[in-house]
């Protein structure tokens, strides 16, 4: 059969020329360009983002490993997490308290290939506080008071503390060794975080109490109570309460409370006065917390 001329020419020449080869992938890792260092207690907090390409611009597949390098030497090495992603390491402040100290990265992939060296970061470890002690929280008065200790451990160090509320989530740094939280559901439980700071330094920490947020605490016991006598009856008299959430208060004749409702006054005429007739008064906040009763007063 005859084969015809240009089917011919195309079965010679082929269909298609082959382009010139491709540069080989060089598998060498982004250098880390955002090392940070921050002392925590007694612990040293490094923080790098691991490499997301190589230097080529494709996307990094094999890191293996992150030397973590101190003055220039290879101090530990461990296992790389996700490429392009956080990653932290927690080293131990150890004996060299101030003293300068030198911190840098190179990422290492499977094959051996290692980035250039990153960012070299420094810090200078400090002695901390120890922990706070007797760490205490009470619903009282429309807000959440926490209390505490100074330190056991260096508490000379302490010059301020950081409270932190769990969830919702909120961070204070207060002088004092109180803080109150006007800001609450009630019904809910709370977690708190305390630890004490030398400047920006955390020390050894935290401590952590959960408040339910209950208010249990009644009113201080009524005082100052005094009573004139009149021929239309009885005034009592006594010292206003001084507490924000005060619903008012109960008063007493002879020992029997005079009506269910509250007082909302520091004072109460009674009219069925008799000779020796004695008053006490008891004091009532808004979540239903009643006092003790005052010491009772007589009228002549």
């Amino acid at each position: 059969m005859k084969i015809p001329t240009l089917c011919l020419v195309l079965l010679l020449t082929g269909c298609g020329r082959v382009g010139a080869p491709l540069p080989p992938f060089i598998r060498v890792p982004e250098k880390v360009t955002d090392l940070a260092v921050r002392q925590d207690g007694n612990d040293i907090i490094v923080t790098w983002t691991n490499p997301a390409k190589y230097i080529d611009g494709s996307q990094a597949t094999d890191l293996a490993q992150i030397q973590i390098r101190a003055d220039d030497a290879v101090m530990i090495k461990v296992q790389a997490t996700t490429a392009g992603q956080s990653q932290t390491v927690t080293l131990p402040v150890g004996a060299a308290v101030n003293v300068n100290r030198s911190f840098s990265v190179i990422a290492e992939t499977a094959g051996g290939k290692l980035s250039q060296v990153s960012n070299i970061v420094s810090i200078a470890p400090v002695a901390v506080p120890g922990k706070i002690l007797n760490l205490r929280g009470v619903v009282d008065q429309r807000r959440i008071t926490l209390t505490w200790d100074k330190p056991q451990e260096h508490p000379e160090l302490a010059d301020a503390y950081r409270v932190s509320r769990i969830a919702p989530a909120e961070t204070q740094v207060v002088s004092d060794t109180r803080y109150d939280d006007l800001r609450y559901r009630p019904g809910e439980m709370y977690t708190y975080d305390v630890t004490a700071m030398r400047g920006m330094v955390p020390g050894i920490g935290p401590e952590s109490v959960s408040v339910l947020i209950q208010d249990k605490t009644p009113p201080q016991v009524p005082s100052g109570l005094d009573i004139v006598v009149s021929e239309t009856g009885a005034f009592v008299t006594w010292s206003a309460n001084a507490e924000s959430d005060l619903a008012g208060y109960h008063v007493f004749r002879n020992g029997m409370a005079l009506g269910d409702k509250l007082i909302a006054t520091n004072s109460f005429f009674d009219s069925d006065y008799r000779s020796g007739f004695s008053y006490a008064v008891s004091a009532v906040d808004e979540f239903g917390n009643e006092s003790a009763q005052s010491a009772s007063i007589k009228g002549q």
